[in-house]
Protein backbone atom coordinates (compact mmCIF):
# COMPACT_ATOMS: atom_id res chain seq x y z
CA UNK A 1 0.00 0.00 0.00
CA UNK A 2 0.99 3.62 -0.28
CA UNK A 3 1.27 3.93 3.51
CA UNK A 4 3.62 0.94 3.72
CA UNK A 5 5.78 2.24 0.88
CA UNK A 6 6.02 5.64 2.57
CA UNK A 7 6.96 4.08 5.91
CA UNK A 8 9.71 1.99 4.29
CA UNK A 9 11.01 5.00 2.36
CA UNK A 10 11.05 7.00 5.61
CA UNK A 11 12.95 4.17 7.36
CA UNK A 12 10.11 3.48 9.79
CA UNK A 13 10.26 -0.13 11.01
CA UNK A 14 7.51 -2.26 9.47
CA UNK A 15 6.44 -5.87 9.86
CA UNK A 16 7.72 -7.97 6.93
CA UNK A 17 5.12 -8.18 4.19
CA UNK A 18 4.61 -8.12 0.49
CA UNK A 19 4.82 -4.83 -1.37
CA UNK A 20 2.02 -5.84 -3.68
CA UNK A 21 -0.97 -8.14 -3.74
CA UNK A 22 -0.30 -11.86 -4.04
CA UNK A 23 -2.95 -14.00 -5.67
CA UNK A 24 -1.63 -17.54 -5.57
CA UNK A 25 -0.56 -20.00 -2.92
CA UNK A 26 2.80 -20.34 -4.70
CA UNK A 27 3.46 -16.60 -4.32
CA UNK A 28 2.81 -16.86 -0.57
CA UNK A 29 5.10 -19.87 -0.25
CA UNK A 30 7.86 -18.05 -2.12
CA UNK A 31 7.47 -14.95 0.06
CA UNK A 32 7.75 -16.94 3.30
CA UNK A 33 10.68 -19.03 2.05
CA UNK A 34 12.66 -16.44 0.07
CA UNK A 35 12.50 -13.78 2.80
CA UNK A 36 13.24 -16.14 5.71
CA UNK A 37 10.06 -14.89 7.37
CA UNK A 38 9.21 -18.13 9.12
CA UNK A 39 6.02 -18.90 10.99
CA UNK A 40 3.64 -17.71 12.24
CA UNK A 41 2.50 -15.41 9.42
CA UNK A 42 -0.79 -13.66 8.77
CA UNK A 43 -2.79 -14.08 5.58
CA UNK A 44 -5.08 -11.17 4.76
CA UNK A 45 -7.43 -10.99 1.82
CA UNK A 46 -6.80 -7.80 -0.16
CA UNK A 47 -10.48 -6.84 -0.05
CA UNK A 48 -11.27 -8.06 3.43
CA UNK A 49 -12.43 -5.78 6.18
CA UNK A 50 -13.56 -5.93 9.78
CA UNK A 51 -11.33 -8.94 10.39
CA UNK A 52 -12.82 -10.92 7.52
CA UNK A 53 -10.32 -12.72 5.37
CA UNK A 54 -7.47 -12.43 7.87
CA UNK A 55 -6.05 -15.60 9.36
CA UNK A 56 -2.95 -16.70 11.26
CA UNK A 57 -0.82 -19.47 9.77
CA UNK A 58 1.19 -21.24 12.44
CA UNK A 59 3.06 -23.73 10.25
CA UNK A 60 3.84 -24.65 6.65
CA UNK A 61 1.48 -27.60 6.98
CA UNK A 62 -1.56 -25.38 7.45
CA UNK A 63 -0.64 -22.69 4.89
CA UNK A 64 -2.69 -24.09 2.00
CA UNK A 65 -5.86 -24.61 4.05
CA UNK A 66 -5.67 -21.16 5.65
CA UNK A 67 -4.89 -19.41 2.35
CA UNK A 68 -7.95 -20.83 0.63
CA UNK A 69 -10.16 -20.30 3.69
CA UNK A 70 -9.24 -16.59 3.86
CA UNK A 71 -9.76 -16.24 0.13
CA UNK A 72 -13.14 -17.97 0.26
CA UNK A 73 -14.34 -15.97 3.27
CA UNK A 74 -13.43 -12.64 1.66
CA UNK A 75 -15.09 -13.63 -1.61
CA UNK A 76 -18.28 -14.65 0.18
CA UNK A 77 -18.38 -11.46 2.25
CA UNK A 78 -17.22 -8.89 -0.29
CA UNK A 79 -17.68 -10.48 -3.71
Amino acid sequence: TLARELAIKSEVPVVPGTLSEVTTLEEVKHFVHDNNVGYPVMIKAAHGGGGRGIRPVRSAEELEEVFFRAQSEALAAFG
